[in-house]
């Protein structure tokens, strides 16, 4: 794919490219577009050197879609639609596995991105993986054996729940109805498949087998999905800001920086579908 208005430099060949020639917070005529084609086909947009304001943050997502007042408490003074992960100072992040957010909901956030603020000495980067080059990495046996299928997410607490919820929401959680997601999906923009799987403790089963046999099923999926092959390893500098199509990737958030702070703002496009079956 060729752009005219954008630099595009893809990171690995199945997932990821570095974005150049933009100013994120007063982009130039046609690069919205190009952006928006450029996130389709590469999956994920690391972009360096990003000196904005939460205000210029929020604008600049809505050339995705419409953003959402986060769920993640705001710092005071920034907008709703800018929510924090703060790791502070000697506290352990304990994120650390691959997930996309927001599965467990009939409409999965569709895309999402980070802006760093304050980063430890070294380490605590993000990997992202292709769910749709994991799809591509099946075999053809494999193929035929999950087409048609679905499976339920459920939401359940994490770290970062405190921070989102009442001590009632969270309780409720145990009680919260499961969400039926086809395990191959169609993605409409491109007419690719992709693999639309999760960590355990949100994708719990598959409604058409028996427990056992769909726990090992999707066990062999998720681990298929973090092989190298379908990921890139993005390592954070000051004013690097990363926007990735969440129905479409997993990520990690690695833990390996303790006890030092980690500050990252998010922004989340409104879903306005849900995933198609393939």
């Amino acid at each position: 794919m060729t752009y005219a208005q954008i630099n595009v430099s893809p990171i690995t060949p199945g997932v990821g490219a570095e974005v150049s020639g933009v100013e994120l917070g007063s982009l130039r005529s046609g690069q919205a577009e190009e952006l928006s084609a450029a996130l389709v086909d590469r999956k994920a947009l690391v972009f360096r050197d990003q000196n904005i304001t939460t205000a210029q943050f929020a604008a600049f997502m809505q050339t995705f879609g419409e953003t959402v007042k986060e769920d993640l408490n705001p710092e005071e003074g920034n907008p709703p639609e800018v929510g924090t992960i703060h790791i502070r100072p000697k506290e352990r992040q304990r994120i650390n596995f691959w997930h996309m957010d927001h599965s467990f909901r009939e409409l999965p956030s569709p895309v999402l991105a980070l802006h760093a603020q304050m980063l430890p000495p070294c380490g605590g980067d993000t990997l992202f993986a292709s769910l749709e080059a994991a799809y591509d990495g099946l075999s053809d046996e494999m193929k035929s054996r999950i087409e048609g299928l679905h499976t339920l997410h459920k939401v359940t607490q994490t770290q970062n729940s405190k921070r989102r919820h009442t001590k009632e929401e969270i309780a409720a959680m145990a009680n919260a109805p499961t969400v039926r997601h086809p395990l191959v999906g169609l993605n409409p923009d491109n007419g690719r498949k992709f693999l639309f799987v999760n960590i355990p403790i949100y994708c719990r089963s598959i409604a058409e087998m028996r427990n056992d046999e769909g726990d090992a099923l999707l066990a062999s999926l998720y681990r298929h999905v973090q092989r190298p092959e379908f990921h890139f390893r993005l390592c954070w500098r000051p004013n690097t800001l990363i926007v990735w199509e969440n129905v479409h990737c997993l990520h990690y958030p690695v833990a390996d920086y303790y006890p030092h702070e980690r500050k990252l703002w998010r922004v989340v496009v409104k879903a306005t579908e849900r995933p198609v079956l393939a």
